[in-house]
């Protein structure tokens, strides 16, 4: 079958536009001038559609026919579907529309056909998932206009697509509230007891990026309001509803609360508490059991993240450095994605589990394998390592800073942090138990990169521009500070700041919005100061960072890879630590260095540094310090060895009873 690029004449477009407005004569005529010196599929094509219109619906079907056997086109094989059904064969009508939408996924009036022929053949629920399928087709392509369409003829069926509940979370992450939320309704309608429903529909609260803060301080509260009414409604739900429900865990998860800047500790309590509800009742607890008596103490990590990513350059050299006389490490990777880093990490450890499992089936492989101890480097990104999380499945369980958030879980004992990105009284931000590792946590080992450098001009950037990078995802920066940028702005007429963003994501767009009125308001040129690229390939990354001059760290959820690839690209650093882990790293690392006096203590501070860097003498003077500095970054041992006698003493405690030589040997001391 021909693809549905397939060139068409102009003429024919020219008489199928004079079909669609009725002047059915005209048509013809054009039509049988042309039909000599055109092609002929085309010509008895369009001749076809003519006598369709008339009423000829016998005689349309011959030339539609003639012409499907010379040059059988996805218009083609639509329209003859269309003259099936007016001639009253609709189930042949029905199977061609599924043959060409097997044959040309991508063309889509095959599906609107399939189902208004669903819908007058009576199976209005075969019509509804037909409309799903376009709903999801147009929301990867970001065609909004297209799923209200499917919203409305859904609302006119009556019916919700067996799919509302991918529908829904792609239209949620993606920005679009409203059509998620109509999807949702539509379901809750149906099924009022869909707690899954429920759970993606509190989340829509969760917006990615925010225009002001009085729109956060609104939509936390309405998060919080829509969690408290799905933890009643769960509280006294039947245990079947509970189960279904668990499908939904992981994939509508509260994202985006933790980038509002605020302690969210008493909303991920409540959150752990739903969502742990409901994977038990899929997922019976298995009988406790003790860490086994073996030479070695088995540890699990477990993370879709193993590949090149940010979670694997962080954690890796736990898994490569852990004491293999005393531990022995099984990976679970959580994917089935493959790269040199993955193949790497996979070779460190003593038995490596990959595969396209499902939750059932890798709590099945983890269960038959025993783990004493199991780590999560991140739990709040992948949907696995959520609905894993939230389950007893080892006596020890532990996660990381990979998504540095509580997780609100029960059934998470330790979160393993850095003792120098931890605030005073850090531990109240956790409802595990804090364990304070030395240094970063971490024995950070820099990946190898070039020395490549992206042009400016292909950026959008001046050559003579002070250009600060602002490399973070959108979200991480928040409405309260954009004075940051104006101050900068006004200060230095020459300043760029380079974001990273998809042009046309709704996220980019609000921010931009956002930012650009900022700008405007405060009489600055918008276009003079701001530039948006698109993102880039990890491996790219670096090149992009070194367009620029300094590196302006975000404030609230500070960068920690980033600001790692910024210092081994020789940029300049300005950070201010908050309140939170999350917005301490680059304070930790620059500590770590020795560099703790270039840390700025209030907003102020940080923009009068970020001004001092303007200067090419300053800038100059910063990177060679942190050139002298930055080996102290690299290959700290202190983090895994704290790391080891940690597991040592948690499964000690959990043994039955814990031997008093193991006591006596100082394990439990960490350095």
């Amino acid at each position: 079958m021909t693809s549905s690029n397939t060139p068409t004449p102009h003429w024919i477009e020219d008489a199928l536009g004079l079909i669609g407005r009725g002047a059915l004569g005209e048509a013809e005529t054009l039509t049988k001038a042309r039909l000599a010196d055109a092609r002929t599929a085309d010509g008895l094509h369009a001749l076809g559609l003519i006598r369709l219109e008339q009423g000829d619906v016998n005689a349309a079907l011959t030339l539609l026919r003639a012409a499907e056997h010379l040059l059988p086109t996805p218009r083609l094989l639509h329209n003859l579907a269309t003259a099936l059904e007016r001639a009253g064969r609709v189930d042949e009508a029905v199977l061609l529309e599924r043959r060409l939408i097997e044959a040309a996924p991508d063309y889509l009036p095959a599906y609107r056909g399939l189902a208004n022929l669903m819908v007058r053949a009576g199976d209005l629920q075969a019509a509804a998932d037909v409309w799903g399928v376009i709903g999801a087709r147009a929301a990867e392509a970001r065609a909004i206009d297209v799923v209200q369409t499917v919203i409305a003829s859904l609302k006119g069926l009556g019916r919700v697509p067996r799919n509302w509940s991918r529908l829904a979370n792609m239209l949620r992450i993606d920005g679009h509230e409203t059509e998620a939320v109509a999807v949702l309704d539509l379901r809750l309608a149906d099924q009022p007891t869909d707690l899954g429903a429920l759970l993606i529909k509190a989340m829509t609260h969760l917006k990615v990026v925010h225009a002001g803060e009085a729109e956060i301080r609104d939509r936390r509260a309405r998060y919080a309001g829509a969690m408290e009414y799905l933890e009643a409604r769960v509280g006294t739900a039947a245990p079947v509803d509970l189960a279904a429900a668990a499908v939904e865990v992981g994939m509508a998860k509260p994202f985006y609360l933790s980038y509002q800047g605020e302690d969210d500790t008493e909303l991920q309590k409540r959150y752990g508490r739903i969502v742990s509800a409901m994977m038990a009742a899929r997922f019976p607890e298995p009988a406790p059991r003790p860490p086994a008596d073996r030479p070695r103490i088995r540890v699990g990590f477990v993370s879709a993240y193993f590949t090149l990513h940010s979670v694997s350059k962080l954690f890796r050299t736990w898994i490569r450095d852990l004491d293999r006389e005393r531990f022995e490490v099984i990976g679970y990777q959580l994917s089935t994605d493959v790269d040199a880093c993955r193949d790497e990490i996979a070779g460190w450890c003593d038995r490596f589990v990959s595969g396209d499992r499902d939750v059932a089936g890798w709590r099945e492989a983890i269960l038959a394998d025993a783990p004493d101890v199991l780590i999560y480097p991140e739990i709040g990104m992948h949907t696995l390592a959520v609905q894993l999380g939230c389950q007893r499945l080892a006596p020890v369980q532990a996660m990381a800073w990979g998504h540095p958030v509580t997780s609100g879980f029960a059934s998470m004992d330790y979160f393993l942090s850095s003792a120098l990105m931890e605030p005073e009284g850090g531990d109240a931000h956790y409802t595990e138990t804090l364990v304070r590792l030395p240094g970063l946590s971490i024995g950070y080992d820099p990946l190898p990169i070039d020395d490549a450098v992206m042009d400016r001009a292909d950026l959008g950037l001046r050559e003579d521009a002070v250009v600060y990078v602002c490399c973070q995802s959108l979200f991480k920066y928040l409405p309260r500070h954009d004075e940051v940028f104006l101050a900068l702005a006004m200060a230095l007429p020459d300043a760029q700041f380079l974001f990273i963003g998809a042009a046309g994501q709704p996220a980019t767009v609000t921010f931009r919005a956002r930012l650009e009125a900022a700008f405007r308001k405060a009489a600055l040129d918008p276009d003079r100061h701001l530039v948006f690229a698109d993102p880039v390939m990890p491996d790219r990354f670096p090149a992009l960072i070194r367009a620029g001059d300094v590196y302006l760290d975000s404030i609230g959820w500070s960068g920690g890879n980033t600001t790692l690839e910024a210092i081994a690209c020789d940029l300049p650093i300005v950070t201010l630590p908050t309140g939170l882990m999350r917005g301490r790293h680059s304070a930790g690392i620059l500590t770590q260095m020795g560099l703790g006096d270039t840390v700025a203590t209030d907003v102020v501070d940080y923009m009068t540094r970020a001004v001092r860097l303007a200067d090419p003498e300053a800038r100059a003077a910063l990177v060679e310090r942190q050139k002298a500095a930055r080996f102290k970054l690299y290959g700290d041992q202190r983090p895994v060895r704290a790391l080891e006698r940690m597991l040592i003493r948690a499964v000690v405690e959990r043994r039955t009873p814990p031997t008093l030589d193991e006591a006596d040997q100082g394990l439990f001391a960490q350095g």
